[in-house]
């Protein structure tokens, strides 16, 4: 089994409709025997990728996917937490993502507490975007993981998902989340030329995956970031890992199923 954990419903270059695109999702799906996905919306409506709105009606019937949350920080209101959480408390949504970095603001703003307490009502995943953005190596002040670690303490029990492994600083992201049961990582973008390149090469990628989940079992998740990243280049990834197919399969699918209520 494959979950991917981490992907878009969104077009780069050629513009298409979400529709099609959910079509081609599916389709990739089954020709790279991906089992589940779930997706994430962006904070804001976007013509080039699925909003909460519109990604709530494209993946309402479909069995092989799942949906997260997310608002933009400055649309946290009573109207909208009572939404968020009915979404939760009917497995609508399975997890809530913010995008510190896409937006100038930090993991830490107190404005995400009701949020936060929503994830740890429900026991679903918190997950922060993190590292840079292409060209703008500067965003990445606002999700440095020394920020995540204070709200992993504050929080033990909010399970807190770093996306990207904040790259290109891979070594540093493992070392601040050192002694912290309650955060976990996604592999989404690690295969992608762009953040192999600027994180140190291929080697530099597998050592801190290997790393990372022999440090703890349950930390690995497998995400992909399509469409932005390639199904195939990310699953190549994980099985050219110099660890144990167990291992693997924790990382493809097992860690997720402990994560996310996947059950439809």
């Amino acid at each position: 089994m494959i979950i991917d954990s981490h992907l878009h419903i969104s077009y780069l270059k050629k513009q298409k409709t979400f529709t099609t695109i959910k079509r081609d999702l599916l389709n990739l799906m089954t020709k790279n025997k991906v089992d589940y996905a779930i997706v994430i919306p962006d904070n804001v409506p976007n013509p080039q990728c699925a909003d909460l709105d519109e990604l709530s009606k494209l993946v309402k019937n479909e069995k092989k996917l799942f949906m997260i949350a997310t608002l933009a920080i400055t649309k946290i209101n009573k109207s909208n937490l009572a939404r968020i959480d009915t979404m939760f408390k009917e497995k609508e949504a399975i997890g809530f993502k913010i995008f510190p970095g896409h937006d100038p603001i930090y993991p830490t703003d107190k404005r995400w507490l009701p949020i936060i307490l929503l994830c740890q009502k429900y026991k679903l995943p918190f997950i922060i975007h993190t590292g840079v953005n292409s060209g703008h190596p500067e965003v990445a002040k606002y999700n440095d993981p020394k920020y995540i670690r204070d709200l992993a303490l504050k929080f033990p029990k909010l399970k807190i998902i770093i996306a990207h492994y904040f790259w290109p600083k891979l070594d540093y992201c493992f070392e601040m989340t050192e002694g912290l049961p309650n955060v976990y990582f996604d592999t989404s973008a690690l295969a992608d030329p762009e953040v192999i390149k600027d994180s140190g090469g291929i080697k530099k990628i597998k050592d801190i995956l290997v790393k990372t989940i022999k440090r703890r079992q349950d930390s690995i998740i497998y995400g992909t970031d399509w469409p932005i990243c390639s199904f195939e280049k990310h699953i190549n990834l994980i099985k050219a890992l110099p660890i144990s197919n167990e291992l693997k399969k924790d990382i493809f699918f097992r860690n997720s199923l402990k994560l996310f209520p996947i059950k439809k």
